[in-house]
């Protein structure tokens, strides 16, 4: 018999799985969302997080990675506050690939 999992929210957002498997609740891993709501189906978990962002959870095994691709934030340094998002014309665009497009 395949392993299914159930999902469960507790009063403080911390997201736990249980296996069929299993015999004791886990905590998911990431620690630092907190959620509102979780609902899954057979081939993924969604949930709805504190703040109002979707997330997906998708088995890795299920989703084969056909291309793999790398973007890059481009920021400028500005000595008074930073790292800023404000670029100059000559600058690549915010996000690029490895080669600046």
């Amino acid at each position: 018999m395949p392993n299914s999992v159930l999902w469960a929210v507790d009063l403080f957002g911390r997201v736990y799985t249980l296996s069929t498997a299993g015999q004791y609740w886990e905590m998911c891993k990431d620690s630092q969302l907190e959620f509102k709501r979780v609902s899954a189906t057979t081939q993924c978990c969604w949930g709805i997080a504190c703040d109002n962002q979707v997330y997906v959870y998708v088995c890795a095994s299920d989703v084969p990675i056909r291309r793999r691709e790398e973007a890059y934030e481009n920021q400028r340094w500005n000595p008074m506050g930073g790292f800023c998002e404000k670029l100059l014309l000559s600058d690549r665009w915010g996000w690029s690939d490895v080669s600046g497009l």
